[in-house]
């Protein structure tokens, strides 16, 4: 950690927008709009302020240990088996959710691109690509983070173009409010999935610390509320896309949209869209590899950490595959996103009432 002081607040800006971006970027619209139908835009941009709190309080934990990562402090709130019990938790839940983000994006590539391909082999060269990127160190990783940022403002430039010239009808939006207050809040828990990746800041912590403790807070928030407009953005075009009726049974609407788009020098723009949608993908796979492998090496110590990340990467290959069929997917991804709540809500929150309770804390400045 010493060794890359260099990190700048930027680079956790966009280690924290990769990851969050993924996955759910395609089908946020389709699963929000099914519970808060007209207002899903509303439920988004409330995922968005209750992320902002979940990392305001994420903010005020690290501030009380500045040169430690949550795998470090654990033992020293917890005791040594409270705390490593705890650790080998997070490293399980950064396996699982790898293994989640590979099922789910294996299925869209399949779908779209490479339909005769066998999953195995597209869950192969997606995971092997993470593999590789997350072997190195956070600094290098956070540059090629930082490189390949500029492929989202495509999907962004896509999707004004198609406000532009596509004929979208803002009447769908209207009246807002009108699916209710309760709905709205459950489109929260929809839109909460697609947000998943803010959580890393618990470990994020000691390598921006040299930046300024206000200036962590300033960058995690600002990565949010980017994901934030982002979301509520395409799902809004989502949404005076496609009527009420059509939108319920497209499963991916931005894909669908982005494949409406005629451009004469791109046949099938969609296809464009997905290869460089994959990049993102590889991205969320290589922080959750990131937060596994930091896991292993802060609790056990001496360890090659180039091996921990490829058993990583090999195991939720395997997990991956488990799964055959949409039910069952959907089973797992229903039981990755209760388990979350631990380990987003009630362990930080835990630790931090301890460390305000026994009034724990460390300001050392060197790890």
């Amino acid at each position: 950690m010493k060794n890359q002081s260099n990190l700048t607040s930027i680079q956790l800006m966009l280690f924290i927008v990769q990851t969050q971006i993924g996955v759910g970027v395609l089908g946020l619209p389709f699963s929000v709009f099914s519970v808060s139908k007209g207002d899903a835009w509303i439920s988004v941009l409330l995922a968005g302020i209750v992320v902002q709190l979940f990392i305001t309080i994420f903010w005020v934990l690290g501030r009380r240990f500045p040169a430690k990562s949550l795998f470090q402090y654990s033992m020293q709130l917890v005791g040594k088996a409270g705390g490593t019990f705890i650790n080998i938790s997070y490293v399980i839940y950064g396996l699982l959710v790898t293994s989640l983000i590979m099922m789910y994006s294996t299925a869209i590539i399949k779908t779209w691109v490479l339909t005769l391909t066998p999953k195995w082999i597209i869950m192969f060269l997606l995971m092997g690509t993470a593999v590789y990127l997350g072997r190195e160190l956070l600094s290098d990783i956070c540059n090629v983070y930082v490189v390949v940022s500029g492929l989202i403002f495509f999907l962004i430039l896509i999707s004004i173009v198609v406000l532009i010239i596509y004929p979208v009808d803002w009447r769908y939006l209207l009246p807002i409010g009108h699916s209710g207050g309760t709905n709205i809040l459950k489109g929260i828990k929809e839109a909460y999935f697609s947000m998943l990746g803010f959580e890393l800041l618990l470990f994020l912590f000691p390598y921006f610390q040299h930046n300024g403790e206000r200036t962590v807070l300033f960058s995690a928030s600002m990565a949010n509320l980017f994901v934030t407009l982002l979301y509520a953005f395409l799902t809004i075009v989502s949404l005076v896309t496609f009527s009420p009726e059509e939108i319920v049974i497209i499963p991916q609407p931005v894909l669908y949209y982005v494949k409406s788009l005629y451009l004469q020098i791109v046949e099938r723009i969609d296809l464009v869209f997905v290869s460089l949608w994959v990049v993102s993908v590889i991205t969320s796979l290589t922080s959750y590899l990131f937060l596994s492998t930091e896991g292993v090496a802060h609790t056990f110590k001496r360890i090659n950490r180039s091996v921990v990340t490829i058993f990583f990467g090999s195991l939720s290959f395997i997990i991956a595959l488990i799964p055959n069929k949409e039910a069952e997917m959907e089973l797992y991804n229903k039981w990755v996103i209760n388990t979350s709540y631990l380990f987003i809500l009630v362990i930080p929150f835990l630790f931090l009432g301890i460390s305000f309770i026994f009034k724990k804390k460390e300001r050392g400045k060197n790890v």
